[in-house]
């Protein structure tokens, strides 16, 4: 029994539809707030549990039976309290279920940086998560992911209109970046994969890192139109949070967050190839990445 977190994400989609590819559909079971939300041919194919992977009660029913678990904490904007509070807050009863029901493996979606030694706001909440998962004893693997390319759909009408992307990144520096579908497929085939019980960190990563103004040139050549990068100051970039109402603590741990991807706190934990698993043998580049997804999406704004 595979028990998937969001599963009308981004990636916990993409993790059911090749975990229904590859596995006994009998054998995939979801936890969602919203079952009305599942594709119905994958409603009708899973277990369902409806609620939050937050609550206790929840988890108990999700996790009885279970060999093993998606995991994905869902960002809030607007939660109380810090980023790490908000990851402990799904981390601490997950890890009682887990013991209860005695689930041998959890695959969880973390960051890139293990071994960054300053505060990294919700990239650190992350990391305080895979330490409660670890300290449990359970079987666990860190897909360590950086920026997600995906963040870019956010700014399809700028470049469509302003021909500009815009961040607080810095220009200049070379960033790593991963495709969601790349996350997904790697988790799926470590979930059927029954041969590990260790804990470990897998990143997950482009196959180069580039920086903000090297993406720019390449989608104004595969978009066939400008694409030039504006690099805000974080100092904006946490007032412009603010002023869309996140909270003041998410908002601090996104700040912060960036300051850390600027001060290359994904150079701390080596990413780039050979040390992809062979569980992801080809991982999407840039390049590919702009013609398959971002140039449909610009076209389609």
């Amino acid at each position: 029994m595979i028990v998937v977190t969001t599963p009308t994400g981004q990636i916990g989609r993409q993790v059911v539809e090749l975990l229904l590819a590859a596995t006994d559909q009998s054998s995939i079971r979801v936890v969602t707030r919203d079952p009305a939300a599942l594709d119905p041919q994958v409603r009708a194919a899973v277990q369902v549990v409806a609620g939050s992977h937050r609550d206790p009660a929840v988890l108990d029913r999700a996790f009885d039976g279970a060999d093993s678990v998606f995991w994905l904490v869902p960002p809030d904007p607007h939660a109380s309290g810090t980023a790490t509070d908000h990851y402990l807050g799904f981390a601490a009863p997950a890890c009682e279920a887990l013991a209860k029901h005695r689930v041998r493996r959890v695959v969880a979606v973390t960051s890139l940086g293990h071994g960054y030694p300053h505060d990294a706001g919700t990239l650190s909440a992350a990391f305080a998560m895979d330490a409660a998962f670890q300290h449990s004893g359970v079987g666990y693997r860190g897909l360590a992911a950086p920026f997600f390319l995906e963040n870019l759909f956010n700014q399809t009408a700028s470049i469509r209109d302003n021909g500009e992307f815009a961040m607080a990144l810095a220009a200049d520096r070379p960033l790593a970046a991963v495709a969601s579908a790349d996350i997904a497929t790697l988790a799926a085939s470590v979930l059927l994969d029954p041969a590990w019980a260790d804990q470990t960190m897998l990143p997950v990563t482009c196959p180069e890192d580039l920086t903000p103004d090297r993406m720019a040139a390449i989608m104004s050549e595969v978009l066939d139109r400008p694409a030039r990068y504006r690099q805000n100051t974080v100092e904006d970039f946490h007032k412009m949070l603010l002023g869309f109402g996140v909270a003041a603590g998410w908002a601090q741990g996104v700040a912060d967050m960036v300051r850390a991807q600027n001060d290359g706190i994904y150079d701390a934990e080596p990413h780039l190839p050979p040390a992809h698993t062979p569980h992801l043998s080809q991982p999407t580049d840039f390049r590919a990445w702009c013609e398959q997804q971002l140039k449909p999406t610009v076209d389609a704004a």
